[in-house]
Parts: C-alpha cells; structure tokens; sequence
C-alpha cells in the first residue's frame, strides 16, 4: 500500500470516530435543537468534533478527495473555520442540522470507503 493510500485510510478511520463521538454527544446531553441551543458544554462539545473533522480533512491527499467528490470537503473546512475564527457567528440552528443530518451521512459514507479500503488492500494481499 501507498503510504499516501495508508494514511489517508487513517484519517477516514478518525473521521469515523469523530463522527461517532457526535452521534455520542446527541445520545448523551439531548436530541432536540433546543437543549442544544441552550445548552453551551454540549455546544463546545459538539464544536470541538467539528473542528476535528475540519482539520482532519487536511490530511487526506487530493487525490482522495477528488475521487469522493461528493463529500463537501470545502463546507466541512468552512464549518470548522467558523468554529475556530468566528465562534460569535455561529449558527446554532445551522450546526444542529450539521449534528443530526450531515455527520451521519458522512459517516455512513466514510465507512463504506473504508470498506472499500480494506477490500483493496485484501486483494493486494493475495
């Protein structure tokens, strides 16, 4: 295996954790909009996954993210941006729908790229 293929499989594997961790979160302080919003540890909680998965995504070479092209790989960075520079700007109702819509449906994306993954580097073995 490539080691750009070996570590942009590690970073899709933390992503997946991360992701988890979200969905954690959700499960643990509440799953409605409103706690959410009133609710400044679950806040920063959820942010810090966020920026996670922000930075993350700049370790997975170009060429991975151009092959998984449907992935918003630019509004990931973005939201993570907010997160990090402009924390006053922040969107709640917007980082909610990110919460409990689109971070499952990267996940569910990512796991099947690193099924993906892992078949390719299987038939590589034999």
């Amino acid at each position: 295996m490539r080691n750009e293929n070996r570590i942009d499989k590690i970073v899709v594997q933390k992503l997946i954790e991360y992701c988890d961790q979200v969905t954690f979160l959700v499960r643990r302080f509440g799953s409605t909009a409103e706690v959410f919003n009133k609710d400044v540890a679950f806040q920063l909680s959820c942010g810090m996954c966020i920026v996670q998965i922000g930075e993350l995504t700049n370790r997975l070479s170009e060429e991975f993210k151009n092959r998984h092209s449907k992935i918003p790989w630019r509004a990931i960075k973005s939201m993570r941006n907010i997160f990090v520079h402009e924390y006053e700007k922040i969107d709640f109702d917007r980082v909610w729908k990110n919460l409990t819509e689109d971070i499952p449906k990267l996940k569910e994306y990512l796991t099947k790229i690193l099924l993906e993954m892992d078949n390719e580097d299987e038939n590589r073995i034999t």
